[in-house]
């Protein structure tokens, strides 16, 4: 899940607007070795999204962090394979609806490092950026975001891996939440 992270823009240059920042918490549920189906929280935060963008100009890419707590269930499966530490990457399913124009995108943001605690729940982070993308068409546009997933290497505190390897955990959106992480609108010319 993790994810993730999602996926944004950043608009700069002549006659845009001003950047923005966006954050948004959403439950997912991930199944995990061992111990099936577990409820993840994702919150996710993006800088430097446009208030504003114009058709055909390309937009540089975005900073994301995505912030998911584990279940305290994966802590002791974690714990019962030997392992001491986790790391991996998240992808976060993102799709801009851009008046109509449909792009889906899925950044994979790199886990920091994160040593596995002696029990609970606990958070592990993903960071990184959004690939460049430009508007083909003027109009209202929109960010939301969509299921994800997790990819973890659990390691003893000797640096091997366990017997769970490294594995993927795709977690399914909750239903009956809000998705849209940012809305602006995209003109056909820069006022500049």
């Amino acid at each position: 899940m993790s994810a993730v992270v999602a996926s944004a823009l950043v608009f700069t240059g002549v006659g845009t607007g001003t950047a923005a920042t966006a954050s948004l918490t959403l439950n997912y549920s991930c199944p995990f070795p061992l111990i099936g189906s577990q409820n993840v929280v994702l919150r996710t935060n993006q800088t430097n999204l446009p208030d504003s963008a114009v058709v055909g100009q390309e937009t540089p890419p975005s900073e994301v962090t995505s912030t998911l707590t584990l279940p305290a269930a994966l802590t002791s499966a974690l714990a019962l394979m030997g392992a001491a530490l986790v790391e991996g990457a998240s992808t976060q399913q993102t799709s801009i609806n851009n008046a109509g124009h449909i792009i889906n995108t899925a950044p994979r943001l790199p886990v920091t490092t994160r040593n596995v605690p002696a029990s609970g729940a606990f958070d592990i982070t993903a960071t990184g950026r959004t690939s460049a993308a430009s508007f083909p068409n003027a109009g209202f546009t929109t960010i939301d975001i969509g299921n994800s997933a997790i990819t973890l290497t659990p390691r003893k505190a000797d640096g091997t891996t366990t017997g769970l390897g490294t594995f993927t955990s795709s977690c399914t959106l909750k239903a009956g939440q809000v998705t849209r992480l940012h809305q602006f609108t995209v003109s056909q010319t820069s006022n500049g």
